[in-house]
């Protein structure tokens, strides 16, 4: 991996929020420096790319999946309604994934199939 490649991560892409759980009165700010700069805890270039790259390649094969099932069992389905029932599972059972990047996963899906958005991905809050 070099810098280059830090560049492909989409503006997009959900950055983590991370408060300090640092004893004291007020909220703390935990920083890591990479590259002689202070960066949000995981918030690094190469931690950010990391997750984008895991959350790609689950959406190219949500994208393949999501294509197989609209031509077999849920053809009566709508391609939104489709993509709608993916969210819920993904926030379920793919524990790496945040809520954030669970619907940018989905509108991901979406934009690779040309497929319109449900708005569950589109809303702050899956449920």
């Amino acid at each position: 991996m070099n810098e280059e490649s830090y560049s492909n991560v989409p503006a997009d892409f959900p950055r983590p929020s991370h408060r300090g759980a640092v004893a004291g009165a007020h909220d703390k700010l935990l920083m890591k420096t990479y590259n002689g700069q202070l960066y949000p805890a995981g918030e690094t270039p190469p931690e950010i790319f990391t997750r984008w790259d895991a959350c790609e390649h689950l959406a190219t094969q949500l994208a393949d999946k999501s294509t197989e099932s609209k031509a077999g069992k849920r053809a009566h389905m709508s391609e939104t309604e489709i993509l709608a029932q993916y969210l819920p599972r993904i926030v379920a059972t793919i524990r790496w994934a945040s809520e954030e990047e669970a619907r940018w996963i989905i509108r991901r899906v979406a934009s690779i199939l040309d497929w319109p958005v449900p708005v569950e991905a589109q809303e702050e809050k899956c449920y």
